[in-house]
């Protein structure tokens, strides 16, 4: 499994776990321990895109929904712009190699 699957794949558990809990507002945050989610660098990153965020007590973190939701469609744009940047380079490719 490449790397790049990997941490797509931690991404979307540490998502899953804090919506299983129902961990999405201020209200319900809850600790790392209480989700069963390290406070890893793929946590953190996720952290930084503010996709989780701190909740009212120390130590207790939610996940934003439309921040997650907007992060996943981030991702899926990416996915997409690199699947047409490679068919064009396959493109371009097929066409100069006929000449």
């Amino acid at each position: 499994m490449s790397n790049s699957a990997y941490v797509i794949i931690k991404q979307n558990e540490c998502m899953r776990k804090f919506r299983n809990a129902e961990a999405t507002g201020p209200k319900q945050a809850k600790t790392l321990e209480e989700l069963g989610v390290k406070p890893d660098r793929i946590f953190r990153g996720l952290e930084d895109r503010a996709v989780f965020l701190p909740g009212r007590d120390p130590g207790t973190y939610y996940m934003d929904a439309n921040a997650a939701d907007d992060f996943i469609a981030a991702r899926r744009r990416r996915a997409l712009l690199m699947m047409v940047l490679g068919l064009a380079a396959a493109l371009a490719l097929f066409l100069l190699s006929r000449r």
